[in-house]
C-alpha cells in the first residue's frame, strides 16, 4: 500500500507541474503579443438624429434642443453600432483572466471603423420650409456639413460622409453636423433623414417637432 501510495504521489508531482507550466506559457503568450493597433470592424445598425443651436459662435453640439432660430437650423446625424459595446466592454475583462497584469504608463486607445459605408444621406422636410421647399420635398442639396469642431468649414455630402466612413475614436458611434442653409419661414419644422449602406441597407430616423424662432 505505502509503495502505490508513493507511486501515485510521484505521478501527480510531475502532472501539477505540466498544469502550472502551461498555464504560465498561455498567460506569458498572451501577455508578450503586441498591442493590437488595426482599427476594429464596427456596423453601423442605429441612427439618431437631433436638433442642436447653431446661432453661436459655436456649435454646441452636445446640447440638443427643440426651439431653433430660423436662420440656424442645424442637425446632429448620429450613426451607431449598438452591438460592438458589449463585445468592447467584455474584452478587457477577458483578455485579463489570460493575461499578467502590468502597470503601463500610457496605453493606445482603440480605434474604429465601419464595415459597411455609408454612400448616400438623404434629408427631406416634413413640413413646408418656404414658398420654395414644401412639405415632403428632399432638400438634401440645402444642406452642408461639419464635424462641429471649432473653427470648423463645412462641406460637401461626399465631405459629410467621408467622415462617417474613415476612422472613428469611439467604439458605438460616429457622427457629423449637418446645417440647413435657407432660412425657414415656417413656425415649425420637421425632417426625415436617410442613410444608405453600402450593403443595401437603410437607416431611418425622423427628428421631434422643432419650434422655429423667426428673428
Amino acid at each position: 500500500m505505502k509503495k502505490e501510495k508513493k507511486r501515485k504521489k510521484s505521478t501527480l508531482i510531475p502532472k501539477v507541474f505540466i498544469l502550472l507550466s502551461l498555464g504560465f506559457g498561455i498567460n506569458l503568450f498572451f501577455s508578450c503579443r503586441p498591442y493590437h493597433r488595426d482599427p476594429i470592424e464596427m456596423n453601423y445598425n442605429t441612427i439618431s438624429v437631433l436638433g442642436i443651436d447653431n446661432s453661436e459662435r459655436f456649435l454646441d453640439y452636445y446640447n440638443t434642443t427643440d426651439t431653433v432660430y430660423s436662420e440656424a437650423v442645424a442637425l446632429k446625424l448620429t450613426l451607431s453600432d449598438s452591438l460592438i459595446y458589449y463585445a468592447a466592454s467584455s474584452f478587457p475583462k477577458v483578455k485579463q483572466m489570460f493575461t499578467f497584469q502590468t502597470l503601463q504608463a500610457d496605453e493606445i486607445a482603440p480605434s474604429y471603423i465601419p464595415k459597411n459605408k455609408v454612400v448616400d444621406i438623404q434629408i427631406n422636410t416634413l413640413l413646408d420650409i418656404n414658398e420654395s421647399l414644401k412639405a415632403g420635398d428632399d432638400i438634401s442639396e440645402h444642406m452642408l456639413y461639419t464635424t462641429g469642431e471649432n473653427f470648423d468649414l463645412y462641406y460637401n455630402s461626399d465631405k459629410g460622409i467621408s467622415c462617417l466612413n474613415g476612422i472613428q475614436s469611439y467604439y458605438e458611434e460616429s457622427f457629423i453636423i449637418l446645417v440647413l442653409n435657407t432660412s425657414i419661414e415656417n413656425t415649425k419644422a420637421q425632417f426625415e433623414v436617410k442613410v444608405t449602406l453600402d450593403n443595401g441597407n437603410e437607416l431611418v430616423d425622423t427628428t421631434n417637432l422643432f419650434t422655429i424662432i423667426n428673428s
